[in-house]
């Protein structure tokens, strides 16, 4: 993203996930791994689970099989619990609250994938993403009054804003969330926007505003192709947003 003096983003998430038998974690990960987050001190083990279905043709007809394969994710936090990685047989992410720039988040996740590379030869990754999470909050009075259509059009483009502007009623809206998804092929993108309501389903009295970001493909990958993939999801995921805002939310993200 851009950088301002302020921004709204309250989590970015870079994530891979594995082709399974891809990489053989057994118990304990790789030194490699361990040492690509020895700055992650805060660290524990969770026993999680995936329901596998499988569906085989007999002479009867198909026949479902469902097991369910357990495996540990291992976490790890820096001091103060900024930024959180977890890493496991299955996959791997990254998990940011407070952003301090793509460049930081880049070169830690993909010294994890490196690691893992080096360890397991054959890893190869089903699923690549990039998310970014906005919440434009605007609780103060010199923002101006208004909760719906009428006061977001100020901040954010109005091509968003149809359906606040159909509910044309500030008391009485509890929740209105809306999604884009967009195909490029193998590249993919689904855009959430609109106003959650943390207190749903009561009326709506939040000044917030979400914008959610999520960039991925779901096609083979080696470790090595991750770079470019990463950069471009950022390239996009800088574009929505810029092209969802108005200058009047840059002037005040810009001051110090």
């Amino acid at each position: 993203m851009p950088r301002y003096a302020r921004d709204f983003i309250t989590q970015v998430v870079l994530r891979a996930d594995f082709v399974s038998g891809t990489a053989p974690v057994a118990g304990q990960l790789p030194e490699g791994v361990l040492a690509a987050l020895e700055n992650y001190p805060e660290r524990n083990v969770l026993n999680r689970s995936r329901t596998e279905v499988r569906v085989q043709k007999t002479p009867q007809g198909p026949v479902r099989d469902t097991r369910t394969i357990n495996f540990p994710e291992h976490n790890f936090w820096t001091a103060g619990r900024d930024l959180h990685a977890a890493v496991c047989g299955e996959y791997a992410f990254l998990a940011q609250r407070q952003y301090g720039g793509y460049a930081l988040l880049r070169e830690e996740f993909l010294a994890v994938l490196d690691a893992m590379a080096a360890a397991f030869p054959s890893l190869a990754i089903k699923r690549l993403g990039m998310r970014y999470v906005n919440e434009i909050k605007l609780p103060g009075a010199d923002a101006g009054p208004g909760l719906g259509a009428d006061f977001w059009e100020h901040y954010v483009n109005p091509l968003l804003l149809g359906g606040l502007r159909f509910a044309a009623n500030d008391g009485a809206m509890a929740r209105h969330m809306c999604t884009t998804e967009l195909n490029y092929g193998t590249d993919r993108a689904t855009i959430r926007y609109g106003i959650f309501n943390g207190e749903y389903p009561k009326p709506n009295r939040r000044r917030e505003f979400i914008l959610d970001v999520d960039a991925y493909c779901q096609t083979r990958l080696t470790p090595g192709e991750a770079a470019a993939k990463l950069d471009d999801y950022h390239a996009a995921a800088c574009q929505v947003f810029e092209a969802a805002v108005t200058d009047a939310l840059r002037q005040r993200m810009n001051r110090q």
